[in-house]
């Protein structure tokens, strides 16, 4: 090698070297992303600490002023990437605002109903990093789990034992689907449960052997080999040919209701053309590009469509986080969900808890507490709202409606030692005592533990925007466990609608 080849050699080295170093540089989780005040930054690390929940009745300016700031800051961070559920025909243009005034319009990808050239299969991607039977179940249930929150409610005493049931009616289903054809479609799921034999005599009638049913079977039969795989085979099989033929039709029917719902919205309709047919684009490709994906199905324009496709895009991207490793080159990922009340479920809380060991996060906005606890299908929706809204360690209070909102918020601040100080004053006993000013008041002082803030601070007195604040937004920032520049967990400020 000559004197020549070696310099160049050499200076290519140099070369890598800088870039490695630069882009370890770049997506350190220690850089800051924005910041509260010119002392108060907060950082990628400080963000995968259980991501942002800002609440705030309609009207207050959670989405146009600390929202639109914290999406500008995500969006312009070159090492992002994340989902958007779009809640407000709105949403659209204002993030593509984002995007363009950001400089990053070629990150943002649209799955915008049928003009959208994306599709997904939901239960490919299910599949596509080595889910099992229980993993497409999960899929499905956790859809139609945020689905029927909107309609059913709890669902009464009995929805614990019936969701159950549902599931397992999904999961042996999928089992033998998958035993015989090597996948799960919508379709050939909902054909498979509705051709099962309803009756012990309907098993042996010529014309339900000759059925797709039983042809499932036979096919999955014959296919699987390993040990294992016939242990989940003949417990699905003995469901179906023993268990499910012999139950009370009324109890049958109450399962089949359920589980009939949410394939007839995979498998009709728009629902159909997008997530039950083909996939040309990952969650892969997205974090290599560094893209994000706006799903813009407001539920207010698609109503059951668009709640059914956001809930799983987001089930699905949040399976996805959860499955990477974490490394130093990694971007990290965000999940946003505004009107998150349309989007929620119980996985949300178990996701957060894991999220921040694989760079994820989420965003919620929502109106108040009261809006989780509709969207729970269980007694418990309250144990369970308080448990998914613990997780989020950022939390923006902006005007609130209504009293429950206000005192938790004011309970998330917690207590401190206060001193109240009282006295009296006596009348004076003689002619003597008021001509010489004998004092008979008295002074006294008591300590207790009182709110940090009140709960009508969160109520009364925080400006919501438009024309008649000059476009200004005051909120409460709250920061369990970490003090601000002030001194305080919580910082008082405001927003620019602008």
């Amino acid at each position: 090698m000559t004197d020549q080849q070696m310099i160049g050699a050499a200076l290519a080295v140099i070369a890598i070297a800088i870039v490695y170093s630069s882009r370890t540089k770049r997506v350190s989780i220690d850089r800051a992303l924005w910041w509260w005040t010119h002392n108060d930054p907060v950082r990628v690390r400080d963000l995968l600490n259980g991501g942002i929940l800002i609440l705030g009745m309609t009207g207050s300016g959670k989405s146009s002023s600390s929202g639109k700031q914290i999406a500008r800051a995500l969006v312009r961070d070159s090492q992002s990437f994340g989902l958007i559920l779009a809640a407000k025909p709105e949403d659209l243009p204002m993030w593509t605002d984002i995007f363009r005034t950001t400089g990053q319009s070629k990150r943002l990808l649209v799955f915008d109903g049928a003009k959208s050239r994306l599709r997904m299969n939901f239960l490919e991607e299910a599949s596509r990093y080595g889910g099992d039977t229980r993993e497409i179940t999960k899929c499905i249930t956790t859809i139609g789990e945020t689905l029927a929150s909107g309609d059913r409610g709890r669902g009464g005493e009995n929805a614990a034992f019936f969701l159950a049931q549902q599931e397992r009616l999904i999961h042996f289903a999928s089992e033998v689907l998958r035993a015989a054809a090597g996948k799960v479609t919508s379709s050939e799921l909902h054909r498979f449960i509705t051709s099962a034999a309803l009756s012990r005599e309907e098993l042996s009638n010529e014309r339900w052997r000759g059925d797709f049913h039983n042809k499932c079977i036979q096919a999955a039969h014959k296919q699987t080999q390993s040990a294992r795989g016939r242990h989940d085979l003949m417990q699905a099989i003995d469901y179906f040919l023993g268990e499910y033929p012999s139950m009370a039709d009324r109890t049958r029917s109450s399962i089949l209701a359920g589980v009939m719902g949410t394939l007839f919205v995979f498998n009709s309709g728009l629902v159909h053309d997008l997530v039950s047919t083909k996939t040309n684009f990952t969650f892969d490709q997205m974090r290599r590009r560094r893209q994000w994906l706006l799903v813009n199905l407001a539920p207010s324009e698609y109503g059951d469509s668009g709640r059914f496709i956001g809930a799983g895009f987001k089930y699905l991207f949040q399976r996805y986080i959860l499955r990477l490793a974490a490394k130093p080159s990694n971007p990290f990922h965000v999940c946003w969900c505004d009107e998150a009340q349309n989007w929620t479920n119980k996985f949300d809380a178990e996701y957060l808890a894991q999220c921040r060991s694989h760079r994820g996060c989420m965003v919620f906005l929502t109106q108040s507490v009261h809006s989780f606890h509709t969207a729970m299908q269980s007694e418990d929706a309250k144990q369970q709202t308080l448990s998914l809204l613990g997780n989020f360690n950022h939390r923006i209070f902006h005007a609130l409606g209504d009293v429950e909102t206000a005192q938790w918020a004011s309970d998330s601040l917690g207590r401190r030692l206060e001193t109240h100080f009282g006295g009296s004053t006596q009348p004076a006993e003689s002619v003597f005592d008021q001509l010489f000013g004998v004092n008979r008041s008295t002074a006294s002082f008591n300590t207790q533990y009182e709110p940090v803030l009140q709960p009508g601070v969160f109520m009364n007195g925080l400006r919501n925007g438009g024309p008649r604040n000059g476009h200004l937004c005051d909120a409460v920032i709250l920061r369990p466990g970490m003090r601000f520049s002030n001194g305080e967990n919580y910082l008082i400020t405001t927003f620019s609608q602008r």
